[in-house]
């Protein structure tokens, strides 16, 4: 027997039983420890485990919201007081959701448009509702959720998804049989001296020698030690980067914080395009210029806008600074370069293959295909007489190799591509956008097609994981639990 097993046989002799706690205090060794020689004694029927399921909850992100600013139905009520309010006022996501619950739980009703509170939902505004006060005591400890376990009301916050529980067996109490008696009874000394541990120093003094070891139980139940991973997302961009390389490309990189020249204006966005307004782009307030330094391309570019657009294109909207909305404004960058050099006649082996992989801000409503913060991957190809075919045979391999196969494209409209697609993936017998592709327009490469041409494309990063089923949502990807991330496979 090993000395484990006997020091936890001797703590039991005397009381019979004793929680894991009181056997960790009692014998002076670790967890792990006891637990190797409780599973053993177990496995020959020495001692009873006995186990009790415990139940832990935790609020999730939107249930703590709620716990501090209050549900949204009871803020619906609040909001509509004695007023009236037309139900197409009620226009954010919020309101949409407590106007449901509230219609749900009798507390407004509806009529010609126009909602109203109800006598339910007049008490409410002036005492509070029972569902909120509840959520705010779960909140404060693992007591008050004890106490209302199994009402309706944890059932609801369940569904909506404000709280969540995990269950667990834990070791309640560890009990001595009469074969464990018998086993302490006829203990001879000798057996007390296996060899557990095979260290440094007894191989040295061989101390091992004539001696037996003891057998160890590889299935016994231990801590759990949480394996070091990457983030879901990094592993998604760094099998982006392999799958790129064995392509041929080459990665580059740029700032996220630029002028709006090499976001919009040299991707012949027009400046009173939609997606320069402040509901879609993020504009800074310090600095809130910066500098074009190529002079030359910016005479061309002003050019092109105005032959195109027929109106005064400006260089003070074009310095505003802004944060990237997409990569594009990477690969803009050296479009303009490579092609220039490649007009001076300077030797390029084409076609040239660039790729990047980076962050974008963006004014977007939150869902579980859009973010406000979101990475995009941009890929293009620098040759001559290239056309759709070579951009399709391209990405059809690229996802290919990323592990989705079912891609289509339709035609498409973007200001910086003609020809212009919509590329889509099929998930679960659902076509899903994944971004957009075409052939760059003479616009912007300053040069004719059949001198050079260049192929781009630029989907999003996190929709990937949508494919591969990784996630059901892309707003996981960007949560602060440490669990959700431990829950991950590895692989």
């Amino acid at each position: 027997m090993h000395r484990h097993e006997l020091a936890v046989l001797n703590a039991l002799k005397a009381s019979k039983k004793l929680s894991l706690q009181e056997l960790l205090k009692e014998t002076q060794l670790g967890k792990d420890e006891v637990m190797w020689a409780v599973q053993n004694l177990a496995s020959s029927k020495a001692v009873e485990i006995k186990k009790e399921r415990i139940e832990e909850v935790a609020l999730t992100k939107e249930g703590e919201e709620y716990a501090v600013k209050g549900l949204p139905e009871q803020m619906l009520v609040k909001k509509i007081g004695a007023k009236q309010v037309e139900i197409s006022k009620l226009s954010s996501k919020e309101e949409q959701i407590g106007f449901m619950w509230a219609k749900k739980k009798g507390l407004v009703a509806i009529e010609k448009g126009v909602v109203k509170l109800t006598d339910k939902g007049r008490e409410a505004e002036a005492k509070g509702i029972d569902e909120e006060r509840i959520l705010r005591e779960i909140c404060a400890g693992k007591e008050s959720y004890e106490k209302y376990r199994s009402s309706e009301v944890v059932l609801e916050f369940k569904k909506r998804g404000l709280i969540e529980t995990k269950s667990r067996e834990e070791v309640r109490e560890i009990a001595l049989t009469p074969e464990g008696m018998l086993l302490i009874a006829n203990e001879k000394p000798s057996e007390t001296q296996r060899i557990g541990v095979l260290d440094r120093n007894s191989i040295k003094a061989r101390s091992w020698a004539g001696k037996k070891f003891t057998p160890y139980k590889i299935d016994a139940p231990v801590e759990p030690a949480d394996a070091a991973t990457h983030h879901p997302l990094r592993r998604m961009i760094n099998e982006l980067r392999e799958a790129y390389v064995s392509l041929g490309f080459m990665e580059v990189s740029g700032p996220i914080i630029e002028p709006a020249f090499w976001v919009f204006d040299n991707l012949f966005v027009p400046q009173d395009h939609p997606a320069r307004d402040v509901q879609d782009t993020f504009f800074l307030g310090r600095p809130n210029e910066l500098e074009i330094k190529d002079k030359r391309l910016v005479e061309r570019i002003k050019k092109a806008h105005e032959k195109a657009w027929h109106g005064e294109w400006s260089e003070k909207i074009a310095m505003q600074a802004v944060a990237r909305t997409h990569t594009t404004s990477v690969t803009g960058r050296y479009i303009n370069e490579i092609v220039s050099k490649i007009n001076k006649g300077e030797k390029f082996d084409l076609p040239v293959k660039i790729f990047t992989v980076g962050r974008n801000l963006r004014n977007e409503n939150i869902d579980p295909k859009h973010t406000a913060d979101f990475y995009q991957h941009d890929g293009i190809i620098i040759g001559k007489n290239l056309t759709l075919a070579n951009l399709f045979d391209t990405l059809i391999k690229l996802y290919k190799a990323l592990g989705v196969d079912n891609l289509k494209f339709k035609p498409y409209y973007y200001p910086f591509v003609e020809p212009g697609v919509l590329m889509l993936g099929k998930v679960d017998n659902e076509w899903l956008e994944l971004g957009g592709a075409g052939v760059i327009r003479k616009e912007i490469t300053g040069t004719e097609r059949n001198s050079i041409s260049v192929l781009a494309w630029g989907p999003g990063v996190e929709r990937i994981l949508l494919f591969k089923k990784r996630v059901k949502s892309i707003t996981e990807l960007y949560g602060s639990s440490v669990d959700w991330l431990r829950e991950r496979s590895i692989l």
